[in-house]
């Protein structure tokens, strides 16, 4: 009876995965033969000092009208020589360039957006992150669906730069949050977004004031819009899979770890209980199929549930290389197979860790359990 109902919960999982796999597939892609628009590139940036030299150079190359486009970037307190890198670029550049500096009593990353769009002269604002490189058409595929009145948010996808295992370990275990999050708003119901690689409409923005009351946690820029947007605007969001997006894997597994905290973080200020259920229901399944695993070996039973174990790794497979294969990268079997040994470990370990102690992001503390304010 206990293995019965496990392999009935693993099968409904791997159904699950099937069925996201067809939709991401079958995700829609518009055309990009209308009028384009005017649009500000609005990223903010702190002790950037490795990285701008590259982003700048990559935004210059963008394929875009250069009277269509301007770029702002804002300075979050810098301590590094990240301005001075800068200032070579402004007289030159290939778009308007403009470089603006948070005041004294205003810090982090939602604060330095809300600055940019206050200083932007275009209705489509694109954001992104300062360790980013962009395809040449960015600009254009990410306006693109702004020509239906009814989208408000265009979501786009983002892939980790690959040198070396561990960047691809990276980039296989977070493909799928890509995957999950394009799945969630083609079924009309958008559970994430990623702000390095976001659209919206300015007046959008400003109307819903996204980030009242919850400056203190230090990203969450992209969930805390997408929630108010699909709140105000149920059917506003578009997934846009032609854009994609490159920025740096996490340098270590320790980088890994704050990361991923840094994100829950976020993710649990900006939900309630009910948004909050797919989130557990993910980590009680893990705990569960461990269980099950575990059981099955301990009571000498482990070939009835084999079945659909293997229905489970074939289906994350398919789901994973799906998405891979459509932000142009290589699903690596050796890497798979490796995630596939601890990554039912990673997230109860990591759904737990996350709750708790503190995390640094740009040389600043923050508490894991901070909650925004009302």
């Amino acid at each position: 009876m206990i293995l019965a109902f496990f392999s009935i919960v693993i099968l409904f999982y791997a159904v699950a995965l099937l069925f996201a796999a067809k939709i991401w597939r079958k995700l829609p892609e518009l055309d990009r033969s209308g009028e384009l628009k005017s649009v500000s590139i609005v990223i903010p940036f702190r002790n950037e000092s490795d990285n701008l030299d590259n982003l700048l150079q990559s935004i210059s190359e963008l394929d875009y009208p250069h009277q269509l486009l301007e770029v702002i970037l804002i300075n979050d307190h810098s301590e590094d020589s990240s301005t001075a890198i800068i200032s070579p670029f402004e007289e030159h550049f290939a778009f308007k360039l403009r470089v603006l500096s948070l005041p004294v009593g205003l810090q982090g990353k939602k604060s330095a957006i809300s600055i940019g769009i206050q200083h932007s002269s275009s209705e489509v604002i694109l954001t992104s992150d300062a360790d980013c490189s962009f395809p040449k058409n960015w600009v254009r595929t990410m306006q693109a669906p702004f020509e239906i009145e009814h989208i408000q948010l265009v979501s786009g996808g983002v892939v980790f730069k690959t040198k070396h295992f561990l960047d691809r370990l990276f980039q296989m275990e977070f493909a799928p949050l890509i995957g999950v999050g394009a799945v969630s708003i083609e079924l009309g119901n958008p559970t994430m977004a990623n702000g390095a690689n976001l659209a919206f409409r300015k007046s959008t923005f400003e109307k819903l004031d996204p980030y009242a009351g919850n400056l203190a946690i230090p990203s969450g820029d992209d969930i805390f819009l997408l929630k108010r947007i699909k709140a105000e605007y149920p059917d506003g969001v578009f997934f846009q899979k032609e854009s994609v997006v490159e920025t740096l894997a996490p340098k270590d597994i320790r980088s890994f770890s704050k990361q991923r905290k840094r994100w829950a973080a976020k993710w649990r200020a900006s939900s309630s209980l009910l948004d909050s259920v797919p989130a557990i229901a993910v980590w009680a399944f893990h705990l569960m199929y461990i269980t099950a695993v575990l059981y099955s070996f301990i009571t000498n039973e482990f070939l009835i549930l084999l079945p659909v174990i293997v229905l489970k790794i074939v289906s994350e497979a398919i789901f994973i290389a799906s998405i891979l294969k459509s932000l142009g990268n290589t699903f690596k079997i050796g890497v798979f197979s490796i995630l596939q040994l601890i990554y039912s470990f990673y997230v109860i370990i990591f759904g737990l860790l996350a709750n708790f102690g503190n995390y640094t992001w740009k040389e600043r503390k923050y508490k894991s359990n901070e909650r925004a304010g009302n």
